[in-house]
């Protein structure tokens, strides 16, 4: 993880904080993989298609599209679909794991191979079951969606490694904020440009507006809104889990939690 840019940040735009206070933040950073929807070409011919991306690559090889991801939306595969509360839920998200475990290397401890198929509750509802993340193998053939299930178009995503910086609220800055508010405010905005917000990522930092409040808690996966959904007052949702289960690569007490506006 490449902090050197941060720091250089920090030395130009917030200079005047103690030294240790820059530090603590700095500890906090995460790595993460920023997702982003991208436009991928599908009829032209293969051998073209590859010429075009090499010619758009940038200097450190990766394409102005990322790297395919997974799709925001679609169909999932596999031979079950969740519900809560006898409604289909629906899937948000299909991300592809070892896209994800070569980007994140020793920091992605879930499947590195298959699928990972994130399902919301449309209705937004809390609680148990409210939500479902699966792990799918690679080649499950594609379901049909039941009746009464929302369906997404499928939205490509392109994936990027990023970091991911701690909100100025976040409990790991209570002290510091008790003895220099405003020097923790300046080092953050000191990062802003250097890290500038992501609407969908994997891992990371979980942002501080969301509810409810859950503690002991990591970000799986966040995501804003796109073309097929409606949300209402619902702007972003994220699928968090314990912390010693990302370390355990279990999936089961995913809980999902969302930010209004």
């Amino acid at each position: 993880m490449d902090l050197g840019p941060l720091r250089a940040a920090i030395d130009e735009a917030a200079a005047d904080v103690p030294p240790e206070l820059a530090e603590a933040v700095m500890a906090l950073v995460r790595p993460a993989v920023e997702l982003a929807v991208v436009e991928y070409g599908e009829d032209e011919a293969d051998e073209e298609e590859a010429s075009e991306d090499e010619a758009d690559e940038d200097e450190d090889g990766e394409d102005d599209a990322g790297v395919l991801a997974g799709e925001y939306g679609g169909l999932p595969v596999g031979d079950e679909w969740p519900v809560f509360e006898g409604e289909p839920l629906v899937l948000v998200a299909r991300l592809d794991c070892a896209v994800l475990a070569g980007l994140l290397g020793p920091v992605w401890t879930l499947p590195a191979d298959g699928s990972l198929l994130c399902f919301n509750d449309h209705r937004h509802r809390d609680g148990d079951g409210a939500c479902r993340v699966l792990h799918v193998p690679d080649g499950a053939p594609t379901m049909q969606a039941p009746d009464g299930a929302i369906v997404i178009p499928a939205l490509p995503l392109g994936a990027w490694p990023c970091l991911s910086v701690p909100e100025l609220m976040a409990a790991e800055l209570d002290e510091w904020r008790s003895r220099d508010l405003p020097g923790v405010a300046d080092v953050l905005d000191a990062l802003r440009p250097v890290v500038p917000y992501t609407p969908h990522q994997v891992l990371g930092r979980l942002d501080d507006s969301y509810y409810p409040r859950l503690t002991g808690v990591v970000p799986l996966l966040q995501l804003e809104g796109e073309r097929g959904t409606s949300w209402g007052e619902c702007v972003r949702i994220a699928f968090v889990l314990p912390e010693e289960d990302l370390a355990a690569g279990r999936l089961d007490r995913v809980r999902v939690v969302y930010e209004t506006a």
